[in-house]
């Protein structure tokens, strides 16, 4: 088809006659040509692209659409301006770089480059720069298309940033990360996985994942990877296990495998993050061997060891506690340990423990005290209890370690009972050293109460009885046999085998009654004796009979001690005072041969005698008795000459220090 344009012109031919000449053009090819400018017109204003041409000295000559779109200037503020007026001033010196290559006649591709908005915002771009040229094929211009980037340009800086970060987290991370393809390739390794294997990234990347795992786990793997193609089962994918890594020397280790998948190009990529387990598998042995070991030591421990929480609840109740109280541990464990307990002991240890949450004293915690158990029979038995703390998720736990006093408490009787028949045994003897000045004791009184009996019957007799002097006479003998029956009183005392009897006595009172027995053993050694009784001395919680026993064998020593020194002074001494603030002293003083530095430290052994004739148990006994009642028994040399003995009680039975 072609486009024509035609001229027709009338004139005259030969007179009258009309005739038309038409002229017809060809106008085909400007007729395309008009079109292809229109339809190229409506691209660039249409284009969301900026198109901009310019003179070779960069004077604007078109501005688009896209280009208001782009940068905010408007066609007729840009035509004939400079195109410096969209180039940031540290980039012209680029323009003259494009310009020149323009002019050999050069095409600029996809430039990215910086130009300046009208509201001054820096907009990135994609520049593409084509020369102009006439119809003698000389450049006189350039077209320039400029795409905006931004969003290109920040998404590609977010993408660096992210790679960034994944790469800084990656290469610091204390757990191994390791990135393999679909066919088990490795992508990455991190330094974590570097120092885990023993292997450098660069031996490892490109390589197959399975070099990294011994037998089993390297055949599985395959085997593993063709079943996951092939049923997308993912067993440990999204999820992690243990498993065995092999190491560069040969070596193996326990890790902890944790898998998730992710899609790169259309295929599957896997992510393992990697963490020895090695610290925490010894561990974890360690703290099995530690309960192994406390299992074995609990099941198989003479005494009974009980758990509980601090609510009173059992935890654990071991073989020796089910033989101790006739409970199986299945009976007792998850119940309150108070069912071990009789009154009031059950009674006191809620309220026990309400105090102890409340105010966190710990009164037997981290030491121990006797108590007494329920058996599951009803019957008790005394128990020795001693109670340690600990701390279990956040909440305290008691250990409470019991040993049945059954048998030691018996055996402590029986002792018992044999020191106070040993110590009869020792008032015995001493009181068979003092047969004479006994009798002599007794005998006084017996001969007064005869003589008085005669001089009664005599004043009975007269012509005119004298009552009064009868009766006066009668006054004497009941007062010769008081004084008779009072010193066999206190003979029988001594020697009886009554059980020890502990209660609260004056000391003084002891001591005073000890003299008046033996007076006559110190009158008849012509020894001088002093007493001095404080008046302040507390009561103590004693056995009369017992300290008695103690103040008589010190004294009959003394005396011995003197009976041989001539022709000095013999001295006996016997004080009480206090003893600090919570107890008695009392101290016996002689005159007598004294103490030889070599026999103090044997002097209260048992057996052990300086006496010719003595069996060596009257000291011996003496400081068994005064420890038994929470004292202490002691000798120092007299000065100048003899020795001291004194012993020490607590008041009311407190120990000593």
């Amino acid at each position: 088809m072609l486009w024509i344009r035609e001229n027709a012109r009338a004139m005259r031919w030969s007179g009258d006659q009309l005739i038309v000449l038409i002229a017809c053009e060809d106008i085909t090819e400007r007729h395309w040509g008009a079109l292809e400018s229109s339809r190229l017109a409506a691209i660039v204003s249409s284009s969301d692209d900026a198109i901009v041409s310019k003179t070779l000295d960069g004077t604007i000559t078109s501005w688009n659409a896209g280009a208001t779109n782009i940068l905010g200037y408007e066609a007729d503020e840009m035509i004939g301006q400079p195109i410096t007026r969209i180039i940031p001033p540290e980039l012209h010196e680029e323009e003259k770089q494009i310009l020149a290559r323009l002019h050999r006649g050069e095409r600029i591709q996809h430039y990215e480059t910086i130009r300046l908005a009208k509201d001054g915002c820096r907009v990135d771009i994609s520049l593409t720069v084509s020369p102009l040229f006439n119809q003698s094929g000389k450049v006189v211009g350039a077209s320039k298309v400029a795409r905006d980037i931004t969003e290109r340009k920040l998404a590609e800086q977010a993408l660096r940033e992210t790679t960034a970060r994944l790469r800084t987290l990656t290469e610091t991370a204390v757990d191994g990360v390791i990135l393999i393809d679909a066919r088990g390739v490795v992508l990455m390794f991190n330094p974590a996985c570097e120092k885990l294997f023993g292997y450098s990234a660069e031996a490892v990347i490109g390589e197959n994942v399975k070099m990294l795992m011994p037998q089993p786990y390297r055949h599985e793997h395959d085997r593993y990877i063709t079943n996951y193609r092939d049923t997308r089962d993912p067993k440990i994918i999204g999820s992690g296990r243990e498993v065995i890594g092999l190491r560069k020397d040969g070596s193996t280790f326990p890790m902890d495998l944790s898998v998730g998948e992710a899609r790169q190009d259309g295929e599957s990529i896997f992510v393992g993050i990697i963490r020895d387990i090695t610290e925490r598998k010894l561990a974890e042995q360690a703290l099995r061997e530690t309960a192994a070991r406390l299992r074995t030591l609990t099941e198989t421990a003479v005494d009974g060891a009980i758990l509980i929480d601090a609510r009173g609840v059992v935890l654990i109740f071991n073989p020796a506690c089910e033989k101790l109280f006739g409970y199986s541990a299945d009976e007792v464990i998850g119940e309150n340990v108070k069912m071990l307990m009789p009154q009031p002991y059950r009674h006191e240890h809620d309220r026990y423990i309400t105090n102890y949450r409340d105010t966190r004293d710990p009164k037997i915690i981290g030491s121990g005290r006797e108590v007494v158990g329920l058996r599951k029979d009803g019957s008790t038995f005394p128990m020795d209890l001693s109670v340690g703390e600990a701390r279990q998720d956040g909440e305290s736990i008691f250990v409470g370690i019991i040993r049945d006093l059954t048998s030691r408490k018996r055996t402590e009787a029986e002792l018992e009972q044999a020191r106070a028949e040993l110590a009869r045994i020792a008032r015995v003897t001493t009181l068979g050293e003092l047969t004479a000045a006994i009798a002599h004791e007794v005998n006084q009184p017996l001969t007064g109460l005869v003589s008085s009996g005669n001089a009664c019957l005599r004043w009975l007799a007269g012509d005119v009885p004298n009552l009064m002097a009868a009766r006066e006479s009668v006054e004497r003998m009941i007062s010769a046999g008081s004084r008779a029956g009072e010193v066999i009183r206190r003979i029988r005392a001594l020697v009886g085998k009554a059980p020890p009897l502990r209660d609260r006595l004056n000391i003084n009172d002891a001591i005073t009654e000890v003299i008046a027995l033996i007076r006559g053993e110190i009158q008849r050694n012509r020894i001088s004796l002093r007493t001095k009784l404080s008046t302040d001395v507390p009561l103590v919680l004693g056995d009369r009979i017992q300290l008695q026993q103690v103040i008589l064998n010190l004294i009959l020593n003394a005396v011995e001690a003197m009976s041989d020194v001539s022709p000095q002074p013999r001295e006996l001494s016997v004080s009480s005072a206090k003893d600090g603030s919570n107890g008695a002293l009392v101290s016996v003083r002689d005159s007598g041969t004294g103490l030889d530095g070599t026999v103090l430290d044997r002097l209260f052994e048992a057996f052990y005698t300086t006496k010719a004739h003595g069996m060596g148990i009257g000291l011996a006994v003496s400081r068994t008795i005064v420890q038994a009642h929470g004292g202490r028994l002691w000798a120092t040399p007299n000065v100048p000459q003899g020795a001291i003995f004194q012993f020490t009680l607590p008041a009311d039975g407190e120990e000593v220090s």
